[in-house]
């Protein structure tokens, strides 16, 4: 058989099922078919939505609550630098002022 003879009888029994598929949806019975498996389809995309819909909600709380969480290690991180900040200005006026002290009774010692 040659290549154009294959080709030639793969072509008429792909016309043949499609006509035979043809028939069969446009009877009775195809037309049911076809309503079932396009309620199907509608049911199956009806659900689909709603579980995009529960992920997309999801996924909301869930950065919320990180937005949340990070905002709250910021504030803490925030208020130990400020305390830190407060408590090496309190060390320096300590240490500065012991040092004024020192320089002062230094002075009275060397005067007298």
């Amino acid at each position: 058989m040659t290549k154009n003879s294959k080709i030639a009888v793969v072509a008429g029994l792909g016309a043949i099922a499609g006509g035979v598929a043809g028939y069969y949806l446009n009877s009775d019975k195809g037309r049911e078919q076809r309503q079932k498996a396009s309620e199907a389809i509608k049911a199956q995309t009806t659900k689909a939505a709603g579980y995009v819909s529960d992920m997309a909600s999801k996924a909301k709380t869930v950065a919320s609550d990180l937005a949340s969480k990070a905002q709250t290690t910021m504030d803490k991180a925030s208020n130990k630098a400020e305390q830190l900040k407060e408590n090496v200005a309190k060390g320096v006026h300590g240490i500065k002022s012991d040092a004024e002290k020192t320089t002062k009774n230094g002075l009275s010692n060397v005067t007298a």
